[in-house]
């Protein structure tokens, strides 16, 4: 088995351990003040990268900047989502990423599916609508919930965050793309923390405790792994992205148990055919 389907695969189990200490974070903090100090603590995380990051054309530095304005985006609807939904019922209709992932690779990055990757997604389709069905006994009408469309609306977005990071790998490296996504991140997020709080429209306390710096740690290794990953030629970003939502195991299930939600035992039974799904996607005859 290729080396980077291994780093993927860690790298997605790091990732569902983002969720939960985002999830924690929430608890104390509004939205705007956890994405400013997240950023703030990760750009200090990579600032070594300082001297290998400034070797880098303008048009390349543009590329990160767009693809960190599309992440900006995505992040502050989805963190909006988990801050008001059970991170059971979010975590899984985040894996529509992978779905997007597959069709913007086919379009935009040439990657091929065939039949049996076509029943994969049609599987993840209805793993979802019985997921929200079990979700809508926790969040009243789930499907009319303005939260659940931020969710999907996130998913699209960072499918095509994705499918840039792919692009654009092929011409830098990891260190230099983790570098100016932090910076930018960090820029955009404080300013936008700095607007509301100025204009008074965020009045909330702020309160920062270890949550807030190790999810901080835990996005920049996952991150690295995953962009590690990407460099490698021949890996695919249909297969890359699918595969890096095994995160659902670790988020909706372990932190399931620790937020103790309801129904964990029926949204696990769709979540691994949500994974069975996903299995699909990998074969190609």
């Amino acid at each position: 088995m290729y080396s980077w389907i291994w780093m993927v695969i860690l790298s997605g189990i790091l990732l569902g351990f983002w969720d939960i200490t985002k999830k924690k974070a929430f608890e104390k903090n509004s939205v705007l003040t956890v994405l400013a100090f997240y950023s703030f603590f990760a750009f200090l995380l990579v600032s070594f990268e300082f001297h290998n990051a400034i070797n880098i054309k303008g048009d390349k530095l543009l590329i990160i900047l767009i693809k960190t304005f599309i992440v900006f985006i995505s992040w502050a609807l989805s963190f909006s989502a988990i801050k008001k939904l059970p991170i059971s019922v979010i975590t899984p209709f985040d894996t529509l990423n992978p779905m997007f992932s597959v069709i913007f690779g086919i379009f935009i990055l040439n990657e091929k599916l065939y039949l049996l990757q076509y029943i994969g997604i049609g599987i993840m389709l209805i793993s979802y609508y019985f997921i929200g069905r079990v979700g809508s006994s926790e969040v009243i009408n789930i499907f009319k919930n303005k939260y659940f469309y931020f969710m999907i609306s996130a998913a699209v977005l960072n499918a095509v965050s994705a499918t840039i990071d792919k692009i654009a790998l092929k011409s830098i490296n990891a260190g230099q793309m983790q570098f100016w996504f932090c910076f930018f991140m960090f820029l955009f997020n404080g300013l936008t923390m700095l607007y509301f709080r100025v204009s008074s429209k965020d009045k909330s306390k702020i309160k920062i405790d270890f949550y807030v710096p190790f999810m901080s740690l835990i996005l920049i290794v996952s991150d690295r792994i995953y962009f590690t990953a990407l460099n490698i030629p021949s890996s695919q970003i249909s297969i890359v992205m699918p595969l890096r939502k095994i995160s659902i195991i670790v988020s909706a299930v372990v932190g399931g148990i620790i937020f103790k939600e309801k129904n964990l035992k029926r949204k696990f039974g769709y979540i691994c055919l949500l994974i069975f799904g996903i299995i699909f996607l990998f074969f190609k005859k």
